[in-house]
């Protein structure tokens, strides 16, 4: 099994239309109410179907490059016949199932690909991480990529020459601007997200301390937070982009 990314079954929407048309046409037509039943059915297994076969095929993208970081003596076959990989292809399939964010997918593939013992983190990393790409959202991911490094966010975005005359002032100033809306549209579920990321140990940002300029733009976002962020398999933090909606 030396190419991952072929051995993933194609998903043929042709066929998945071709056994509707079958079984419509064998049904009683004047049955307005079954049909439609029928359609609405067809379309949810047609688009789920479609949904799995792309997920399967970021996981198999994810192993592929994890298998050219990790041990060389490691084998696709030694991953894939674990159970470690069943148990958490098996948990992601079904989180994968239930969103609609292309960006979970991704998360949930590149959690599946380093939930077992040939990946470089701990059991108790991959435990915990497994569940927090399931309950966190964007605006989690987002904060933890924002608060490694405020300034060089800031700069990479041609955002830091506005704030940078600071000399008090609390995270929210430059953080609006990051997140491009004002406070009175962020605060309750940025507060809610910086609890989250407190309470699991990934982040501590204070929301609501004066500071110097020093500690607005000082990094806030923990070893532990940076090395959920490599589990999920995300790009450099100054190239994070903010939710498209709070």
């Amino acid at each position: 099994m030396t190419d991952l990314v072929s051995a993933v079954p194609p998903h043929e929407p042709a066929d998945d239309t071709l056994a509707y048309v079958g079984k419509a046409a064998i049904g009683a037509i004047p049955l307005v109410g079954s049909i439609a039943a029928e359609t609405l059915a067809h379309a949810l297994d047609t688009r789920q179907a479609a949904r799995q076969h792309d997920f399967n095929m970021q996981v198999a993208y994810a192993l592929t490059d994890a298998l050219e970081r990790l041990d060389e003596n490691l084998t696709v076959e030694d991953v894939v016949d674990s159970d470690e990989f069943i148990a958490a292809i098996t948990r992601a399939q079904r989180a994968a199932a239930e969103t609609a964010s292309q960006a979970k997918r991704r998360r949930l593939a590149s959690a599946v690909v380093n939930g077992g013992s040939w990946a470089p983190f701990s059991a108790s990393e991959r435990e915990q991480f497994t569940r927090l790409v399931d309950d966190f959202d964007e605006l989690h991911v987002f904060l933890l990529h924002y608060f490694t490094d405020p300034k060089s966010w800031l700069e990479a975005h041609d955002l830091f020459s506005q704030h940078s005359n600071i000399y008090m002032a609390g995270v929210g100033r430059p953080l609006a601007s990051a997140l491009g809306a004002p406070e009175s549209e962020w605060k309750a579920p940025v507060t809610q997200a910086v609890a989250d990321l407190a309470r699991t140990g990934l982040a501590d940002v204070p929301l609501t301390t004066t500071m110097s300029a020093d500690g607005v733009f000082s990094p806030r976002t923990h070893q532990k937070g940076s090395r959920f962020l490599a589990f999920i398999g995300e790009p450099p933090s100054v190239e994070a982009e903010p939710p498209a909606a709070l």
